[in-house]
C-alpha cells in the first residue's frame, strides 16, 4: 500500500491477503450467475446450490487461514493491526470467528435447500444461490470494517439481498407479505441507523472507528446529548436487524412467510452478522463511556426476554412460535453486551465476545437442525402449526428425538449447548452484580420451558392425525443437516470446552 496525496492505492495482493474469504465468495456469485446462462434449466438447479457451497467451504478454509496471519503478526509484536486503508477494513479474531459462523450457517442453509428446491418449482435456484452468497459477503463486511460507510454498505447487501430471499416464493401470498414487511420496517431501520451516524460523523468529523474513538472521548461531556442521541438512533436500526423488542414486529409475519431455509438463515446467520455489527461499532465507538450507555441496552435486553417468551406462549403455528423464540434469543445474546457497563475491563470485553460467540454457535447448531426437522414436519402434515407434530414419535423416531434435542437445548435442559451457552451468560451477570438481570435470564427462560415442551407433547403424547403407519421418509440432505445440529448441540453440551479454550485463546482486535 502507498498513500499518495491523501489517496490510498491498494494493490490486489494487498486486498487477497486481507479479504481472501469476500472474494471468493463474490467470484463465485458472479460465476454462478454466468454460469445459469449457458447451461440447461436443469443443470443449472442441481449443479448451483453444489457449487455455492464449494465456494463457501472455500472461504471457510481461507478464514481458517487467516486466524494463522493474525497469530503471526501478534507474536511479532508489532502492535498493528492487519488492516486496509488506514483501518476503513480489519483482519481480526473477531471478524474471522464471525466469518466462521455465516460461511458454515449458509452452507447448511444451501444444504437444507436442496430439498426445499424440490418442492418449490416456481424459486429460481441459481439466483437463490447467488443471492445468499452476496448476502453472506454483506455479512462479512459487517464483522471486519471499522468505517461506519463500509459497515452501513456491508449491512445494506446483506438487507437488500434477505428481501430478495423471502419473496423467493413469488406465488405465495405470505412470502410476498413477509418480504414487503421485512422491506419497509429494514428500510426505515436503516435510515434510523444512517441517522444515528450522522450525529456521530457531526462531532467527531470522522467516520472511522477506530479514528473517531479518541476525538468521542474528548468531546464526551461537550456534546454528550448528540452522541447519546446517535448511539440511540444506531442501536434502533440495529436493534430491528437483530429483532429486539420493541422493534422486532416483522419477524413473525416474515419468518412465516419465507421459506424454511431462508428463515433458518435469517435466524442465525444474519441475527449472528446484527450482532457482529452491534459489538464491532459500540466496543469500539462507545467502550469508554459504556457506563453512560449502558443502561439502554440493559432494559432492551430485559423487554425482549419477557416480551418473546411470553408472546411464544399463544402461538399455534410453529414457525411463528421459533419467531418469537427468536426474539427472545436476541435478548439473551444482548446481556454479555450489556453487563460491559459494570465491567468494562479488557477480561470482560474479552469474556463477553466468547459468551456472545458461544451462544451463536450453539443457537446455530439447534436453530438449523430444528427448521431442518419442521421443513419435513410440516409439508408432511400438510400445515405449519403444531397439530403436524402430533404422534411424530410413531411416525419418524428419528425426526421426532431429534426436535426433542433442539428444543429442549433451546430451553436450556442440562447436557445440551443451549444449556451451557445460557450458564456463561448467567455467569456474566453474576460476576458484574447484576443480579436482577441473571434472575429475569432464569424467569424467563422458565417461561420458555412452556411453549418448547408443548412441542414435545405433541410429538410423544398425542396421537397422530394420520395414520400410524404412514412412515415420514427424510430426504439425505435433510438427514445430514439434521445430524450435524445433533452432533453441534450435544458435543458443546457435553464438551463445552472444546469451543471455549478456541475462544479464549482468540486475539480479538489483532491483540
Amino acid at each position: 500500500m502507498n498513500a499518495m496525496n491523501g489517496v490510498t492505492q491498494l494493490a490486489f495482493p494487498d486486498v487477497w491477503h486481507v479479504m481472501s474469504p469476500e472474494i471468493i465468495l463474490i467470484l463465485g456469485g458472479f460465476l454462478i450467475l454466468v454460469l445459469d446462462l449457458f447451461m440447461s434449466k436443469e443443470s443449472s438447479r442441481r449443479l448451483s446450490p453444489q457449487l455455492g457451497i464449494l465456494f463457501l467451504i472455500a472461504a471457510f478454509v481461507l478464514t481458517i487461514r487467516n486466524f494463522g496471519i493474525v497469530a503471526d503478526n501478534a507474536a511479532a509484536g508489532t502492535g498493528e493491526m492487519v488492516n486496509l486503508s488506514n483501518m476503513l477494513y480489519v483482519l481480526d479474531d473477531f471478524g474471522n470467528v464471525f466469518k466462521l459462523l455465516f460461511t458454515a450457517g449458509t452452507a447448511i442453509v444451501l444444504l437444507m435447500s436442496m430439498d426445499f428446491f424440490k418442492h418449490n418449482l416456481e424459486v429460481k435456484v441459481a439466483e437463490y444461490t447467488y443471492i445468499m452468497l452476496f448476502a453472506t459477503v454483506g455479512a462479512m463486511v459487517m464483522a471486519s470494517a471499522l468505517d461506519l460507510i463500509t459497515l452501513f454498505v456491508g449491512l445494506e447487501l446483506l438487507s437488500i439481498s434477505s428481501y430478495v430471499l423471502v419473496a423467493m416464493r413469488r406465488n405465495h401470498a405470505k412470502s410476498t407479505e413477509g418480504a414487503m414487511k421485512y422491506l419497509v420496517i429494514g428500510s426505515i431501520a436503516s435510515a434510523m441507523a444512517l441517522y444515528g451516524m450522522s450525529f456521530i460523523y457531526g462531532v467527531t468529523g470522522q467516520t472511522n472507528l477506530a479514528m473517531g474513538a479518541g476525538t468521542m472521548l474528548q468531546l464526551w461531556d461537550q456534546f454528550k446529548p448528540l452522541l447519546v442521541l446517535g448511539f440511540l438512533l444506531m442501536l434502533v436500526g440495529f436493534g430491528v436487524k437483530v429483532a429486539l423488542v420493541p422493534f422486532h414486529q416483522w419477524a413473525p409475519d416474515t419468518y412465516e412467510g419465507a421459506g424454511n431455509p431462508v428463515t433458518s438463515f435469517l435466524a442465525v446467520v444474519s441475527k449472528a452478522a446484527g450482532f457482529a455489527l452491534i459489538l464491532r461499532v459500540f466496543l469500539w465507538g462507545f467502550s469508554r463511556e459504556f457506563g453512560d450507555i449502558y443502561i439502554y441496552l440493559v432494559i432492551l435486553a430485559a423487554v425482549t426476554m419477557v416480551i418473546g417468551n411470553v408472546a411464544a406462549l399463544s402461538q399455534k403455528n410453529i414457525k411463528r412460535l421459533l419467531a418469537y423464540s427468536s426474539v427472545a434469543q436476541a435478548g439473551y445474546l444482548l446481556i454479555p453486551l450489556a453487563t460491559l457497563g459494570k465491567g468494562s475491563a479488557i477480561d470482560n470485553i474479552w469474556l463477553s465476545l466468547g459468551e456472545t460467540v458461544f451462544y451463536l454457535v450453539a443457537y446455530l447448531f439447534m436453530t438449523m437442525g430444528a427448521f431442518a426437522v419442521l421443513s419435513v414436519v410440516t409439508r408432511n402434515g400438510g400445515n405449519e402449526t403444531l397439530e403436524s407434530f402430533r404422534g411424530l414419535w410413531k411416525r419418524s423416531p428419528f425426526l421426532a428425538v431429534s426436535m426433542a434435542v433442539f428444543m429442549l437445548s433451546m430451553a436450556g435442559m442440562p447436557l445440551t449447548a443451549g444449556f451451557v451457552g445460557k450458564f456463561y451468560i448467567f455467569l456474566s451477570t453474576i460476576n458484574t452484580e447484576m443480579y436482577w438481570l441473571g434472575g429475569l435470564l432464569f424467569a424467563t427462560s422458565a417461561i420458555a420451558f412452556y411453549y418448547y415442551f408443548g412441542v414435545l407433547k405433541a410429538i410423544f403424547f398425542k396421537d397422530s392425525a394420520v395414520e400410524s403407519h404412514d412412515k415420514i421418509e427424510v430426504p439425505t440432505s435433510i438427514a445430514v443437516t439434521i445430524a450435524i445440529g445433533l452432533i453441534g448441540t450435544i458435543a458443546l453440551g457435553v464438551f463445552p470446552d472444546l469451543l471455549m479454550k478456541v475462544l479464549n485463546g482468540l486475539h480479538w482486535f489483532g491483540q
